[in-house]
């Protein structure tokens, strides 16, 4: 299982209903993520969640090199795209 931990914008102008859409994402991934905060230990990838183009989820991203991350800002891929960039088989969203 793959441990990703989630970042969320603060939320102060969003495009779209965010929560729901990491909902659909976790719901996709199943048991594949185990979904964890930035304060936790042992996280392989991150995915960080923006509301707008401001896209202030990203002044996390210093503070996760070596890690893979994923950056939402718009709704635009659908959660198996996420989660193949997550495990690293960009090219297979099987």
């Amino acid at each position: 299982m793959k441990r990703v931990a989630l970042k969320y914008c603060g939320g102060c102008n969003p495009a779209y209903e965010r929560v729901e859409y990491v909902r659909w994402i976790q719901d996709e991934a199943g048991a594949g993520i185990e979904w964890v905060t930035l304060d936790d230990d042992g996280f392989e990838g991150v995915l960080l969640i923006n509301g707008c183009e401001r896209a202030c989820a990203e002044r996390e991203r210093s503070s996760v090199s070596g890690r893979r991350v994923v950056s939402i800002t718009h709704r635009t891929l659908l959660p198996r795209e996420i989660i193949a960039l997550l495990s690293g088989r960009e090219n297979n969203y099987d």
